[in-house]
């Protein structure tokens, strides 16, 4: 069996989008982050702030609000820290997240231009005259 270049970087991308969307959207649903850190969100990382939306959009109508909640700050290292930030709590958070999820932030942003480029550039058959 034989995986497609451009289908392995879909997939890649898909999971990645739904790893960041269920980060960052259980920080949004928190009770105790998401009043902290929504405010300077957006002026101080707007793709995380993407990331947010997206996640509490999908996760509120799918009622999995408490398990994003979950993921989320049992991958914050240092939650007490980031909570007594204060105006440093965005950066605080940005570096207190768990090792593979902060080098996961960007992926979408190159997996994404990278699939459609694989799909354009995918081998495709060979085309002759005649029907039969």
């Amino acid at each position: 069996m034989r995986i497609r270049a451009h289908a392995l970087a879909s997939l890649l991308f898909a999971l990645t989008l739904a790893l960041n969307a269920a980060f960052w959207g259980g920080v949004g649903l928190s009770p105790t982050l998401g009043p902290i850190v929504r405010q300077p969100l957006p002026m101080q990382a707007p793709l995380a702030y993407t990331w947010l939306l997206i996640g509490e959009n999908l996760g509120r109508p799918l009622g999995l609000q408490d398990s994003l909640v979950a993921f989320a700050e049992g991958n914050i290292e240092d939650l007490p820290r980031v909570v007594e930030g204060g105006p440093l709590a965005v950066e605080r958070l940005l570096q207190s997240q768990a090792g593979w999820i902060g080098s996961l932030h960007g992926a979408p942003l190159v997996l994404l231009p990278l699939a459609i480029f694989l799909w354009w550039r995918r081998p495709r058959g060979l085309k002759t005259f005649g029907g039969r």
